[in-house]
């Protein structure tokens, strides 16, 4: 039996989310410290071409108004913001506030009357306004693309679908170091928590 049927026969991924009245994007630390390859944590091409996907979905989704956020990971130069994150990956005790590895990858282009968030933490919604914001927006559904699949999109998608968000994250639009983890846990998001859809049948049913 494969893992997929396993899961049905357990009760798992009985139905689908599905999309509420208002939907916003989130792009997760789609900044340059992950996609730039000059960056230690950089350089994947499952994170590179997940940011071209997700630049075409939301070029198409600003025509129609609906709220783009944007977030990054960043520390203060004295460190005193880390917590233990950086003991894990040692990495990100190089991403300070204000420094090129904390800006949104230039591919993105961001709009004037878009957020961007920073955050210390995988999830988006830990210690941010993100819920306050969605929430003053009138959104019930969030939409997530970023990085990465195993990390911060994991993370993420749990705490929307916590707070009572349908989630729907979009398997081009996020990216992870290696093949494995990123199928991993698309696979099992999307029998817990969320849908996973392609960037084309989230354009089709947003339209």
């Amino acid at each position: 039996m494969s893992s997929s049927n396993i899961y049905q026969s357990v009760g798992y991924r009985s139905g689908n989310i599905g999309f509420g009245k208002k939907a916003a994007i989130l792009v997760v630390d789609f900044q340059k410290a992950f996609t730039s390859k000059e960056s230690q944590l950089g350089g994947s091409k499952l994170i590179t071409d997940a940011v071209i996907k997700t630049k075409s979905l939301i070029q198409k989704v600003r025509k129609q108004n609906l709220p783009i956020i944007h977030t990054v990971v960043a520390y203060r130069e004295d460190k005193q913001d880390m917590g233990l994150w950086p003991q894990k990956v040692k990495a990100l005790s190089e991403v300070k506030l204000g420094s090129v590895w904390a800006e949104v990858d230039d591919e993105l282009e961001v709009q004037e009357d878009e957020v961007i968030l920073t955050k210390k933490m995988p999830s988006a919604f830990f210690n941010t306004d993100l819920t306050n914001i969605l929430i003053s927006q009138g959104v019930d559904t969030v939409i997530v693309t970023g990085c990465t699949t195993s990390g911060c999109i994991r993370a993420t998608t749990i705490d929307a679908f916590s707070y009572g968000f349908r989630t729907i994250v979009v398997k081009d639009c996020v990216g992870d170091q290696d093949i494995k983890p990123h199928e991993a846990n698309l696979f099992d998001i999307e029998n817990r928590y969320c849908d996973v859809l392609s960037s084309e049948d989230v354009i089709a049913l947003l339209n």
